[in-house]
């Protein structure tokens, strides 16, 4: 197959690690993209771009992890660049970073060549301030048509282009003129190894073994919540909770079970007391288990043990939601809240049902979104309380769960539905040619498009060249006319390079060869700043400019200051 657009991806290890203390979906979203492209990218190497030798160590290590039982995979060349490199950077042609700060890079890329190579990130959960702030900084930062930022979910991408468009509107206020959002924002979905969920979904010792430890008969049954357990930052349990007491209460007549395994894990104790309190007090006739997602035993079991895979997500930090799609793959029909990423994954009465949610009209949380822009509220303290008045359908629940628990049939044609869903579209076979199109797309424009505010002289409008902006603390200027001579009671060059603190900056000066020459063309008839330009070589000469300041400072040099100055 002949190798499509690449990337070289930005590599901080902890975003691509699932063995970190607090796994997050980020961490997880990282990890299995990383994964996904390294096994199904048909490309010609494999890039990174890190920050230091122990993080390209790292990357080199993961991706020869994941390609050894690979033969062709395994033989590609890997490869790690540092962010300022340029002419790596562009013949590859694409940076992919893990989350949206593409504004940054965009900044540092200016700098260098902004035609050289294509920005695209990725959001996860935008809810934050820094979050919206990275996506708000795309209309003033210098970003271009040839850069994207990837949304996981029609949802999120409303969301975030609302915010852009909030902060265009303040804008336009501000300074006369509403400013454009220029980058692409497609939605592409996270991917699954559907394979290996498929494999667990029909694992029937592992089905029976699980059920066998919560004592579920054969007819009883599951359903299955996998996440954090995490109450102001997930999903609220107690509506589950009280839906399911209605329906185990109806199902009883009809001789149905209900029990509901919750695998996860507690980020502490508060949250630990607000499940199980939760479950002891609200439905009472469901036999209810929490089981340690991080034992791998219990976390494979359950997607074989479950008959019904459900999560009432009413959190806005929740963007695409993975669970659900992992739960398709594994052949479980899907009962969800119709909330984010799940309105696009799960097909109601196909692939499961999703059961109606509703927010508050617009305004009723400007107060909420100062205080927590202020410091008065914490981020968690934010999001929860947005997530407390977000309702999801109690009644609309109670009875989906009784269709579903007295329909096998049904069961097992929405999982079936579901599986094929998840093959055909969440699979990362099929969605790393996704990104390999969009970075292909992204070339073309890059090619094509005008470019937005082309460098000056002033490279970062935020953080300009500190001998422009404090030209005026100074009695003087260097120009090209400046005259130079050397000074015959001063020092030498040797001497002033046998003390550190005098060579702390020598990474932005010439080398010791280069200050001698240096001195050498002011002795010579280099006396004017402008003829030591000259004989160096073009590539040199901001180093020129910043060592003719050092051979002054310390009086290798003098000058004679032009008539008038200062005054």
């Amino acid at each position: 197959m002949i190798p499509g657009s690449n990337a070289a991806i930005l590599f901080e290890p902890t975003a691509y690690d699932t063995q970190v203390k607090k796994v997050m979906g980020r961490n997880v979203a990282g990890a299995t993209f990383l994964e996904g492209f390294v096994r199904h990218a048909e490309v010609d190497r494999y890039v990174g771009v890190t920050y230091g030798a122990e993080a390209a160590g790292v990357f080199r290590r993961r991706v020869a992890e994941i390609a050894s039982n690979d033969p062709a995979r395994s033989a590609r060349p890997v490869a790690t660049l540092p962010t300022n490199a340029l002419e790596g950077l562009a013949s590859v042609g694409a940076v992919f970073l893990p989350d949206p700060q593409i504004a940054r890079f965009a900044e540092s890329r200016r700098q260098l060549d902004q035609r050289a190579y294509s920005l695209c990130g990725i959001t996860h959960t935008i809810s934050s301030q820094g979050a919206m702030g990275l996506l708000c900084d795309v209309l003033t930062a210098p970003v271009q048509a040839w850069d994207a930022i990837i949304f996981t979910s029609k949802s999120v991408r409303d969301a975030g282009l609302r915010q852009i468009e909030h902060h265009a509107d303040y804008l336009e206020r501000r300074i006369g003129a509403r400013p454009a959002n220029p980058i692409q924002t497609p939605v592409i979905p996270l991917g699954v190894d559907v394979a290996r969920f498929e494999r667990l979904g029909r694992d029937g010792a592992a089905r029976a073994a699980l059920r066998n430890r919560i004592g579920a008969a054969d007819n009883d049954v599951v359903l299955l919540f996998f996440g954090r357990l995490v109450f102001h930052a997930k999903a609220h349990p107690v509506p589950m909770y009280l839906g399911l007491q209605r329906a185990a209460e109806r199902l009883a007549e009809r001789g149905v079970r209900l029990h509901l395994v919750q695998t996860g894990h507690f980020p502490n104790t508060t949250a630990e007391a607000g499940y199980r309190d939760g479950a002891a007090r609200y439905c009472k006739d469901v036999a209810v288990h929490f089981l340690d997602g991080s034992d791998p035993e219990l976390a494979d079991g359950s997607w074989a043990a479950a008959d019904i895979f459900v999560s009432l997500s009413d959190n806005i930090q929740e963007s695409f939601g993975i669970t659900p799609v992992e739960a398709m793959a594994a052949g479980l029909p899907c009962l969800v809240s119709d909330w984010d990423g799940y309105r696009d994954t799960v097909i109601d009465g196909e692939t499961g049902i999703r059961v109606p949610t509703w927010l508050p009209p617009a305004g009723a949380g400007g107060k909420l979104a100062d205080s927590y822009a202020s410091g008065s509220l914490t981020y968690d303290l934010y999001i929860g309380y947005a997530s407390q008045s977000t309702a999801v359908d109690v009644a609309a629940f109670a009875a989906a769960v009784e269709v579903l628990a007295t329909d096998p049939e049904g069961r097992r044609r929405m999982g079936e539905a579901g599986r094929r869903r998840a093959r055909e579209q969440y699979d990362w076979s099929r969605l790393i040619g996704m990104y390999q199109e969009l970075w292909a797309e992204l070339a073309a424009r890059r090619r094509a498009a005008a470019e937005i505010a082309p460098p000056s002289s002033v490279r970062n409008s935020r953080l300009s060249d500190p001998f422009d902006v404090f030209a005026g603390h100074a009695t003087m200027q260097g120009t090209i006319g400046t005259r130079l001579s050397v000074d015959p009671a001063g020092t030498t060059v040797a001497d002033l390079l046998a003390l550190k603190c005098n060579t702390y900056a020598s990474g932005a000066l010439l080398d010791e060869q280069g200050m001698l020459a240096l001195v050498e063309f002011v002795r010579g008839d280099a006396d004017t700043l402008g003829a030591c330009l000259e004989r160096t070589a073009p590539d040199q000469r901001l180093r020129t400019l910043r060592t003719l300041g050092w051979l002054l400072k310390y009086g290798v040099l003098k000058l004679e200051m032009e008539r008038g100055a200062g005054s």
